[in-house]
């Protein structure tokens, strides 16, 4: 094979490659895929009891936690890929200033999906036991408690986002943000 013929073939896999990337994207294995997976199939439902288990099974609570970092830390993300991409971060933001209606439409989908990865998240939350807690007086009823505001706010969320009400995304995340918060306060080192 000739030098020029080489080069070539070099240059169709280089771009094979790029093609592969740009229109697939990153392949999510671990408690991210498991978890996005868990909401297509409920279709907006009721998550499935037995795939709440089998992903409980599979994972430690940290593990399904990093669903919360942004895409170059490990973690699903939302929106376009960049350093500030995480559900947490986006969440906190949310919390601190309404979006603008434009952003609030442009945004939806990925709103939408944020608060579907938050509620499973809960969901799957209430099914490990209930970890020491750091502070007396604390126990399962708070744990239980932390989880439901959670998947309580994360529905309110996906209600507001769908309506196009700023205000109301933005009380969903900060009730999302304290429970959260709250939890971790009370059960994490």
């Amino acid at each position: 094979m000739n030098r020029f013929t080489r080069r070539l073939m070099r240059g169709g896999v280089l771009v094979l490659g790029i093609l592969l990337v740009t229109t697939v994207g990153p392949v999510l294995a671990g408690p991210e895929q498991d978890i996005l997976d868990l909401i297509k199939e409920a279709g907006g439902g009721p998550l499935p009891k037995a795939k709440l288990e089998a992903i409980k099974k599979k994972y430690e609570l940290e593990e399904v936690m990093k669903v919360y970092k942004p895409r170059d830390k490990g973690g699903l993300g939302i929106g376009p890929k960049g350093k500030a991409d995480g559900i947490e971060i986006k969440s906190i933001s949310l919390g601190k200033t309404p979006l603008p209606e434009a952003q609030l439409k442009k945004e939806a989908a990925d709103l939408i999906r944020m608060g579907q990865v938050h509620a499973a998240v809960a969901e799957i939350t209430q099914l490990y036991p209930v970890p020491k807690a750091t502070k007396p007086g604390k126990g399962a009823k708070d744990w239980k408690d932390y989880a439901e505001q959670m998947k309580k706010s994360s529905f309110d969320l996906a209600k507001a986002v769908k309506a196009g009400n700023a205000k109301d995304v933005q009380k969903a995340a900060n009730n999302m943000n304290n429970a959260c918060n709250s939890c971790h306060s009370d059960f994490r080192d």
